[in-house]
């Protein structure tokens, strides 16, 4: 048996220097008999320490995240810090093992953890550098002719092209997360 850590993060917009505003995280199992179980989750609003947001009109358009609205219930950056810290460490003693992450483009969401909520070495502590991510998975599989060639290989596109239903809106944590699980498992099916 294998633990699994699904994440993404939404942003104030492209770049290092913008507010990390939410983050999901789904700890998962997956049997031997290849189902993959959500046995936890830790589900973030984020505010900076210094409430000072650093944000774009843009992107606050895409993830149709309300501020004012999202002020009153978020918490600071260090307080989702030690949540997560928190959780990764009950994992790990779980499991015994790494967590394994998996993502769409993973590496920002990574990144992003890692420089606002938890340290790299903490992080690293708990979770494999080996990481799933189904956008690289799904352009390898797109190029073996295994997934039309003309699929965008986006989250959206494979969302719909899987047919997969998961409650929420594209460009929240929480909906993005659990249909990159399932997009993953659909990916899983192609022989």
């Amino acid at each position: 048996m294998k633990h699994y850590i699904a994440l993404d993060v939404e942003t104030g917009g492209i770049g290092d220097d913008k507010s990390l505003l939410t983050a999901y995280f789904a700890f998962i199992r997956r049997y031997d008999n290849g189902d993959m179980v959500k046995l936890d989750e830790l589900d973030l609003k984020i505010k900076p320490n210094d409430d000072i947001y650093r944000v774009t009109a843009e992107s606050l358009e895409i993830n149709q995240i309300d501020l004012k609205q999202h002020h009153k219930s978020a918490i600071t950056e260090k307080q989702a810090g030690t949540k997560l810290y928190d959780k990764l460490r009950i994992w790990y003693g779980d499991s015994k093992d790494k967590l394994i992450p998996i993502g769409h483009n993973v590496a920002f969401d990574i990144r992003r953890v890692t420089n606002t909520l938890v340290h790299v070495g903490s992080w690293e502590q708990y979770v494999s550098y080996r990481v799933l991510d189904t956008c690289t998975i799904a352009q390898f599989l797109r190029l073996r002719g295994d997934l039309p060639g003309d699929l965008s290989c986006s989250l959206v596109k494979l969302v719909e092209h899987f047919n997969i239903e998961v409650d929420g809106l594209p460009h929240e944590a929480k909906y993005d997360t659990l249909c990159t699980v399932k997009v993953l498992e659909n990916l899983l099916k192609i022989r």
